[in-house]
């Protein structure tokens, strides 16, 4: 089921660059789409039904959904833009067939997003920024983009900077993009999406991250590969999920504040934390 919609999501955005579809926007309605579809799925296949009732923070999390994800994605894209404008090395591999360049466009991209996500979840000072996205004791479509605009913004700059210095091309660029938006979406969705042993240990399949959304800290503190598992094989932080996804999520000692505004401002808090240390 995973990748029966992992393949229709491919299958839209190919359909929208083969109709002449600007790319952006074929990359953005098969987004939505896909949105629209694990929304459906939720009621229908759901993993957790007892998650179907309220949490009581929608409004919150649609608020991050757009002063958060929204805000913080186009950041992160704007300033990687601006800070290559043109190739600094250009030695993208151009002549390689598409599909081998999105390949190595997710790795070159995961490389770096992994040691940023890493890093937001053991450094001290960084992980209440990132502990919004875990403070939930549920998975659900919506809490896909609970997270702060500076986590998401340094994390999208850090994904597209280093292919954009290289010289990759702007398919390359939206491929990863749409594969990428499909992986969040599915990874957070309450649906019951079985994935074998093998595939677990390759991508991101929604066990492995539902187990690094774990309130046990060596749970929590694995899987940081958003795409690929590959990283985290060979720095040691892969832990194979168990045959369901029915693990306990959430934080321990929650340092996130309850009100909406309160959580924009967390950089802000941590700052004055630092201040008053020294």
């Amino acid at each position: 089921m995973w990748a029966a919609f992992f393949a229709a999501g491919i299958a839209a955005v190919y359909a929208g660059f083969a109709l002449g579809v600007s790319g952006e926007a074929a990359v953005a309605m098969a987004t939505v789409g896909a949105g629209l579809a694990l929304l459906l799925l939720e009621r229908l296949a759901p993993q957790q039904p007892e998650w179907l009732v309220s949490d009581g923070r929608l409004w919150q999390d649609l608020g991050h959904f757009v002063a958060g994800f929204g805000l913080g994605t186009f950041l992160g894209t704007w300033s990687a833009q601006a800070l290559f404008p043109a190739p600094v090395w250009a030695i993208w591999p151009g002549h390689w067939p598409l599909p081998v360049q999105v390949v190595l466009g997710l790795i070159v991209g995961e490389f770096f997003s992994y040691w940023q996500h890493r890093a937001v979840h053991e450094i001290p000072a960084l992980w209440p920024l990132h502990a919004l996205h875990h403070s939930t004791g549920r998975m659900t479509f919506f809490k896909t983009t609970r997270i702060h605009m500076l986590d998401i913004g340094t994390f999208t700059f850090l994904s597209i900077a280093p292919l954009l210095a290289a010289g990759a091309p702007i398919s390359v660029l939206l491929w990863v993009t749409a594969l990428g938006n499909f992986a969040a979406q599915t990874q957070h969705a309450n649906v019951r999406f079985p994935t074998p042993a093998w595939l677990n240990a390759v991508v991101g399949t929604p066990s492995v991250h539902w187990l690094h959304h774990s309130i046990d800290l060596r749970e929590g503190n694995s899987n940081f590969g958003m795409n690929l598992m590959l990283f985290d094989h060979l720095f040691g932080t892969y832990l194979p999920p168990g045959a369901d996804r029915r693990v306990t999520l959430g934080v321990a000692n929650d340092p996130v504040p309850g009100g909406f505004l309160r959580q924009l401002a967390i950089p802000w808090t941590i700052l004055r934390g630092l201040i008053r240390r020294r």
